[in-house]
């Protein structure tokens, strides 16, 4: 399905964004990898040229929270590989802690990468794939989104932003020949937990990880069947599936209960 189209990936150099790369240069397709880290993303580009991936692939090294940086961007790739086939929308952040106690620079950083960026890329990408009447958008939320996530409370209101986004995005578009999936991941080993106060706490955060490489495979069967939204794993499906039966406030509850009990572990968790 995807075989000669352009897929730009951003939060590419690593994790999910690094994994979906591999799988899409299987489908034969042109890959944009986009990120911060320009060694990791020649070295990621090195892999799937000489890793017998038979996509081509082209790299942009870009901060997406710098002002303009979404447009540069897409004009580069445009100069690369014309239009884009496929946008996936991965780049993200975490901040854990006292939210009084984190630093408010921060979590406005995070609110930016999470949602800002995540809207302007897919406010200038979707006009042209209305006009073609032909696109595939794929924006990774998380399963934080399906409720109040106390200790991990903004982290958890930008992915319910992009939720929330994507499937009201997905109903403006679904005759007029555009695919908007959101991807909902629960814990996942990758580069996530090494910053954002996470760190101390990754062995109980991951206990249940899946892997980026079956994270990706199940996101991009996602994508090429349509599906509205997908959430990879039998547990964290079952999850999402038990929240509408019991009481926001509850789950709330429950959230604090563990994410808490990890939090509090050690005083003071400043930003």
């Amino acid at each position: 399905m995807f075989k000669d189209k352009t897929v730009l990936i951003t939060g590419a150099s690593s994790g999910i964004g690094a994994a979906l790369a591999r799988r899409f240069c299987r489908d034969e397709a042109r890959v944009i990898l986009v990120a911060r880290r320009a060694d990791r993303l020649a070295a990621l580009a090195d892999e799937l040229r000489m890793g017998g991936f038979s996509g081509q692939t082209a790299v942009i090294v870009a901060d997406l929270t710098e002002p303009k940086a979404c447009e540069r961007v897409l004009f580069d790739a445009s100069l690369a590989a014309g239009h884009i086939d496929v946008l996936i929308n991965n780049a993200g952040l975490g901040e854990y802690g006292l939210t009084a106690e984190k630093d408010l620079p921060a979590l406005e950083h995070m609110m930016n990468l999470n949602m800002s960026v995540l809207l302007r890329l897919t406010h200038l990408v979707l006009p042209e794939m209305l006009a073609r009447r032909s696109g595939w958008i794929m924006n990774v939320a998380s399963t934080a989104a399906f409720q109040p996530t106390p200790y991990m409370a903004v982290y958890g209101a930008t992915k319910w932003f992009v939720f929330s986004l994507s499937l009201a995005l997905r109903e403006e578009v679904r005759d007029r020949g555009v695919v908007v999936t959101c991807l909902c991941p629960g814990s996942t080993n990758t580069e996530f937990f090494d910053r954002g106060g996470y760190q101390d706490r990754r062995s109980f955060l991951t206990k249940l990880a899946h892997d980026a490489d079956y994270v990706a495979d199940k996101a991009h069967r996602a994508l090429a069947r349509g599906k509205a939204f997908y959430v990879p794993g039998l547990l964290n499906k079952a999850s999402v599936f038990l929240q509408r039966f019991v009481p926001l406030t509850a789950t709330t509850h429950l959230a604090a209960k563990v994410l808490g009990s990890v939090g509090q572990s050690s005083p003071g968790l400043g930003g």
